[in-house]
Order: C-alpha cells, then structure tokens, then sequence
C-alpha cells in the first residue's frame, strides 16, 4: 500500500457545501439589499428542460424560464449521456440533504433498504411524476414542478402562490423522513429528473426513438410531442425496472481491479446509493452518479479507478465545471420567445412590418405575455406578437397599410389616473398642475415605481398620464409646501422603495426628465377628485350584439370602487355577475361620488335579481368556462340607486 490513504471525497463535500452557500446566500441577500429579490429558480436545470418541452410543443415558454435554465437543463444531460448523472451527486440541493440526513439515520440505526421485492416497482413511481409533470407543463405553459417541489417550498418557507401547499407539504416531509429511513427515498423512487437522467443514461433506445419520430414526422406521420414523451417514459420504465443497468454509454465508469482488491467493503460501505461495488468489474448500476466515494475510499492504489486509470480521479468535479460555465456561457448568445403567436389573414399581406420595444417590464412570463397578446389581438392591423420575457421585449407584427407606426405604439400604451393620497379631510381648494415628459415610464409596473416614488413627498396628491414619446405626465400638488424642481429632482432618484409582503424592497429606476416642464396653472379639489378618478369597463355576455336603445342601466353609489384595494376584485364582480346571461357590462364612473353601472338587458333578466347578485355574502367566479369557484364578497354595496335608458347616459 503505497502514499496517504484517504478515505473522504473532499472534493464532492465541497460542490455540495457550496450549492447550499449559494442557496443561503440567495435567501438572506434581501435582507441586507432591499433591492434584490431571491430568484430560488435561476439555474433550474428541470424547469429548463420541462420549458423547452412547452417551447416545443405549443411555441411558449414558461413562466420565469429563460435561456440559462434551458441550456443547463441540455447541458445536464450531455453531462448524463457522456459521464454519468454528475448533477445528482455534485449538484443537487435535494440529493445533498437528503444524503446528509440519511448518514444521520444511519448513526441512529433508522435506516433501511428498502427489500428488493418493493424496490423496482417503487421505481415505477418517479416515471409517472414526470409524464404528469411534463405533461402538464407542456400543455399550459406553467411549470407544474413547482407545485409540489419540495426543494421550491422549503427554499420559499412554504410562502409561494406557484406551490400548491397539499402537494408541497406530503412532498417535503415525504422526502426528509424518507432520507432518514430509507436510503434516497426521493432520488430513486419519485425525483422526475432523477426518471429523466435515467432515460438518457441509457441514451441509445431513447435516441433510436427520438430519431424514428422525427423521421416519421417529416414524411408527414404527424405524430404529437406528447407521445414521443410517453415513449421515452415507458423505454426510461423498461430499462431501469426491467434491467436496472445502463448500456454502452456513458463513457465512464467506475472499474474494480480484481486482481488487487482486498475485499475490505469500504466501497461498498462509502457508496451513498448502497451500490455492492465488490460485486462488480465495471459498475454499470442505474444509481452509479458517479461520485468516485468509491474511488476515494479504497485503501489499495489503483484498485477502484475511472476505466482503468487512477488519472480520471478528478474526472468528474473537473466536468461539472466545465459543463456549467459551457452552457451559461451558450446561454449568452441565444434568446428563445416566451410566446410566438400570428393571427387573422396574415400570409396574406406582403409587406408586414414588425415594430420591437424594449423594457416592458409587464411582459414578465407566459401570463404576461398571453394578457398582452389577448389585447392586441382585437386591434384592426395588428396580426402578431413575439415575446421575450427574460428581456422584457416584444416584437409586434402589423400591416402599415392598416395602422400606423404611432398606434402600434399607442396600443402598448395604458394611460393611468393615480391617486397617491386623499384630499379628504384636508383645507386644499386647488392643487397645481407640473406636466412633463418622463422618460423610461414604459408600463403599469414603471408606473407603480413612480407612485411610490411620488409618495416620498407628502404634497404631492396624484398623477396622470398621456401617451407620448416620453410619456406626458401631470403631477397634481400643493404648492403651499413643495413645487415643481423638488418634484423634477424626486423623479430623477436613482431608487425607491416599494411594500412588498411585509416589508419594503429596494428598486433601482431610470426615470429621465425630457425637460424642465410647465407649471399648468390650478385645478379645483373638486374637478382633480373627479379627474383622478380610476374608471373600469368590462363587457361580456355578447355584449356587442346589442343596440344601446335595447338596454338599460342600473346605476348605484359605489364608494369601494375609488378605494385602491378593492378595486382589483371588480374583475372578480363582473365574472360573478356575468353569471346572468341578461348583465352584459360593469363599469364604474365618477358622479359626485364614485358609481357602479351595470348594463342590462330587461327582457332575460331584472333589477331586483341584479341587486340580490351585489349583495350575495360570497362572489362566484368563473376559472373556466365551466368550473368555477367562491370567493368572500369583499364589497358592501348598497344597491339603491336608479334605472334609465342606456342611450339616455351621457356617458357612453
């Protein structure tokens, strides 16, 4: 026995102390910088992998996956395919923990094997949450993963409105008493990617079958995604239940001299998958991720090696890192669209032309993105729209033809009436008026920054504003105590700090003033409260079917719909009272006060079972067509009010 036995793969420890110090670091930064927000999904190499499922079947990416996460998800599997499952034992904060806590089930003697006679058919069972989880994802666009992914739930304290808490909590305690009791629970019986590795370890069958779908499809089989997935998940089944082995591939392995082993069992002892390393010549078991534990453990030189040779020892940490800087670095150079959707007739029109804008910071996900295509859709001119979420980007097919450059602009425009404080209870009979174009003010979450940083300075009462290249906007004050070149220099900060949850987040803004702007002289109290106000107007029920002179309008005081907090669920009123196939529109208007209008058709329904709908104690809101759900109404609306003709309100 020759040179310094070492019996501890240091090495490894260290990967894995580090992924968790990232993690943390990655948790507790927020407290210390408020302008930074822990993104637990950056490098998910799954959720890449499960968007680039979405990306191929139906164009879109889910919410939140950008290119780093798809090209690590690619370079996770070539990693499989040449190497072994490198992410498993180097990598993942999951199979690090529970390893962890299996050595401390061990130290009690809680630990078990699970018999063999349970252990391949539990294999069944990660095969199944994959084609769930795939299927799902590529089906909507959202990543199911996160619903129950004990890692996302635990990393976010269970405080996520993407994680579904029946699934997340079985999930998490599931997979830390597993670790404690049985060995990798959760790594080999329910980890979706740990069924997806597999399915590439043994790359041959998976890519005979990938290479006769394609073919296939070229000859016009027109054979869908979802079944080559299903393929690959019952092949990813046969071979490891059927086999428990890989094939061929990957290129390395760890290989047992014969010859020299002493047959002590520390390999088998050190092996965290509970692999019988002395049972073999050329370990080529399922769970081998190469970890080299084996390698390290072994007190005889050159006993246990990477094929045959002791100077792949560090074969497989060198890989990891040069695997991970390779596709972050990739991942640089390309930029997939989040959604890529075209409508109406046009291959039909010759001379399309496309207008792109950056720094919509609303077009943040696949939601996101779908809201925006619904709102250009119904616009004369426009036929497409590519988003890229990662860059806040989009790029908007129109015909020149049709509609101008300027409203292609104008149609991603939102005017807003922002109400920063109440005049209520204050001695202001006039506010003054500072209109000037802001640069970067680009959506409704730039217009949310500039609320917040607006409401730095107490005399300053609300904004609105107007479309324009910068956005023209008037700012309403009191004069008595502040004027325009505080407000100028308030809108030039460099941050502000917006609520979030419970606290307050930092946020880093670019605003820019075109120029000094014009004091716009005074506005009465009055004529600003009416002004500021912030309408809604939602119509449904096939509501352009009818003539004006058909309807009638029940109109009735509605204080909740100035209040800010509430006004986010007259969405969630008009799917309830939508309900009533007779109620076609609900719209809020200042009159004196604030008033909810609702538009009715008397033949189908009647203003006594419209008021019975605004005071019922819970709301019923559609999620579907045809499921819906119950929420508390939160409004307290007093339906006494009046009805007329809808063509007899000035309003429409």
């Amino acid at each position: 026995m020759k040179g310094k036995l070492k019996f501890t793969n240091s090495i490894r420890i260290a990967f894995q102390s580090i992924i968790l110090g990232l993690i943390g670091y990655v948790a507790l930064r927020p407290v210390f910088d408020k302008a930074y927000t822990s993104d637990f999904e950056a490098y998910c190499p799954f959720g890449g992998l499960s968007s680039l499922g979405s990306k191929l079947f139906q164009g879109t990416m889910s919410c939140n996956m950008s290119e780093t996460q798809v090209v690590l998800g690619i370079g996770l599997l070539v990693g499989v395919i040449v190497l072994g499952k490198l992410f498993c034992s180097y990598i993942c904060p999951i199979g690090t923990i529970t390893e962890w806590l299996g050595k401390l089930g061990d130290k009690f003697k809680l630990r078990r094997n699970i018999p063999n006679a349970a252990d391949r058919p539990l294999r069944i069972l990660k095969y199944g949450i994959l084609f769930y989880t795939l299927y799902i994802t590529m089906t909507s666009s959202e990543l199911f993963c996160k619903e129950f992914d004990p890692y996302f739930a635990s990393v976010n304290l269970f405080d996520n409105t993407d994680m579904v808490l029946y699934l997340a909590i079985p999930a998490f305690v599931i997979t830390i008493l597993g670790s404690v009791f049985f060995r990798l629970f959760w790594c080999k019986y329910l980890c979706p990617l740990g069924a997806l590795s597999n399915i590439f370890l043994n790359v041959v069958p998976a890519a005979a079958l990938i290479i006769l779908f394609i073919i296939a499809n070229a000859l016009g089989a027109g054979i869908s995604l979802l079944w080559l997935v299903g393929a690959l998940v019952l092949v990813g089944v046969l071979t490891e239940v059927g086999f428990l082995r890989s094939f061929i591939l990957p290129a390395a392995k760890i290989v047992r001299n014969d010859y020299t082993c002493t047959d002590c069992g520390l390999c088998d002892l050190k092996c965290p998958q509970g692999i019988k390393i002395s049972q073999y010549k050329k370990v080529n078991h399922t769970d081998c991720m190469l970890c080299t534990d084996c390698v390290y453990a072994c007190p005889q030189e050159d006993t246990i090696t990477i094929n045959k040779t002791n100077k792949l020892k560090y074969l497989a940490p060198i890989a990891v890192v040069v695997l991970i800087l390779v596709s972050i670095g990739a991942s640089t150079g390309v930029e997939f669209t989040t959604t890529a959707e075209m409508w109406g007739n046009h291959s039909s029109i010759e001379n399309m032309a496309v207008y792109e804008q950056t720094g919509l910071k609303s077009v943040k996900c696949y939601g996101s993105a779908k809201a925006l295509e619904s709102q250009l859709r119904n616009i004369d001119g426009i036929y497409g729209l590519d988003t890229y979420a990662a860059s806040h980007t989009v790029k908007i097919s129109y015909n020149p033809a049709e509609i101008s450059l300027e409203k292609v602009k104008r149609s991603l425009f939102t005017p807003i009436q922002q109400e920063i404080r109440k005049l209520k209870g204050k001695k202001i009979d006039s506010l003054a008026v500072y209109e000037v174009g802001i640069n970067g003010l680009f959506d409704l979450i730039d217009n949310n920054n500039l609320f917040y940083l607006l409401k730095e300075n107490k005399d300053i009462y609300g904004f609105v504003t107007h479309y324009g290249e910068p956005v023209q906007t008037e700012i309403y004050y009191d004069p008595a105590n502040t004027d325009s070149k505080q407000i100028g220099a308030l809108i030039e900060k460099d941050f502000t700090m917006i609520k979030k949850g419970k606290g307050e987040e930092k946020v880093e803004l670019n605003f820019g003033l075109e120029n000094e702007g014009i004091n716009k002289g005074f506005i009465p109290a009055a004529d600003y409260v009416k002004k500021i106000f912030r309408t809604y107007d939602k119509k449904f029920n096939d509501f352009k079917k009818y003539k004006l002179e058909q309807l009638s309008v029940f109109s009735f005081p509605m204080p909740e719909a100035g209040m800010p907090a509430l006004r986010r669920y007259l969405g969630s009123l008009s799917s309830h009272l939508s309900a009533d196939n007779g109620i076609v529109r609900l719209r809020t208007s200042y009159k004196d006060q604030p008033v909810g209008q609702i538009y009715f058709d008397p033949s189908q329904t009647t203003v006594d079972k419209i008021k019975a709908s605004l005071v019922k104690k819970n709301l019923t809101i559609f999620v579907t067509e045809t499921e819906t759900k119950d929420i508390p109404n939160p409004f307290h609306i007093k339906p006494d009010g009046k009805v007329e003709k809808a063509i007899n309100d000035i309003q429409n």
